[in-house]
């Protein structure tokens, strides 16, 4: 019964796969069930995503996560398909509390996996309403100080997207769960012993 009708506010048209993932989407987030999206590279993830933030920028801030060089690309992303959304890109030198506190519905803000992990303190008191990992297979190992700090943030939903969510062996795929959707698969050990061995 949940719609999944695209919200107003995206400037795009999104292709019927595209559709479908969105609702799937949606669906996902209405349960509060973290997501990953695992489409090959250039089927749209990100549309798909934003238009998850646009659906839920009424919820409070979001945080998108993403290797360096794509955090610019995601701010022109953002600003290009929903306009009304309210982005900022955290670089090296504009990272400061004053940023943080003055967060709230509609805003969204773009940082790095680097620059999440050096600023953990500054994210972690803020209640993300969603969190938002892109090629997230840069927490496939779980003992990493990046995938401990992301795990530490506050979101009501949470979501990845990569085009390779196993890269290695089956623990890659744990650990994006631990982040994404905690307890889903189960402690390490009995998920080693009953799928990894």
């Amino acid at each position: 019964r949940v719609s999944v009708r695209v919200p107003r506010g995206l400037k795009a048209e999104l292709r019927d796969y595209q559709r479908e993932g969105w609702a799937w989407l949606k669906r996902l987030s209405t349960f509060g069930a973290g997501a990953c999206l695992a489409d090959d590279m250039g089927l749209g993830k990100t549309v798909q995503a934003i238009a998850a933030l646009l659906d839920r920028a009424a919820l409070g801030p979001a945080l998108v996560v993403a290797p360096t060089s794509v955090g610019p690309n995601w701010a022109r992303e953002l600003q290009r398909f929903s306009p009304s959304l309210e982005v900022t890109l955290l670089r090296d030198t504009s990272r400061d509390r004053s940023v943080i506190e003055g967060l709230g519905p509609r805003h969204v803000v773009v940082t790095s996996y680097d620059l999440a992990r050096i600023d953990v303190e500054l994210l972690a008191p803020v209640t993300w309403a969603t969190l938002v990992l892109d090629e997230a297979q840069r927490v496939k190992n779980a003992r990493t100080k990046t995938a401990d700090a992301l795990g530490r943030l506050d979101a009501g939903w949470r979501l990845a997207l990569t085009g390779t969510p196993v890269e290695n062996r089956l623990s890659d795929l744990w650990s994006l769960f631990r982040i994404v959707s905690p307890g889903l698969l189960g402690a390490w050990e009995s998920f080693r012993e009953r799928f990894a061995v």
